[in-house]
């Protein structure tokens, strides 16, 4: 019976991560303007896949902290390329 037990505990167990940690995983937060004097524009840009806004990326050099800055029309029609 124990064996059983530990068996199915072994096999539900990823599951039962995923389950509780789907949510988790990068989260970014988008500012409207950079956070500071600090931080320089590092020339990359993607589309934020959760709001389809153009997003340019900032860098502080001293400790190579980024900020995820809305680029300015930041709205881009998918149907371009």
């Amino acid at each position: 019976m124990i064996g059983f037990v530990f068996g199915a505990a072994v096999a539900i167990a990823p599951f039962a991560i995923w389950f509780f940690f789907r949510g988790g995983g990068y989260k970014r937060t988008l500012l409207n303007r950079p956070p500071g004097s600090d931080f320089s524009f590092s020339g990359e840009r993607f589309i934020d896949p959760r709001s389809g806004q153009l997003v340019e990326v900032w860098t502080r050099i001293s400790d190579g902290d980024r900020a995820y800055v809305l680029a300015r029309g930041g709205a881009i029609d998918a149907g371009r390329t």
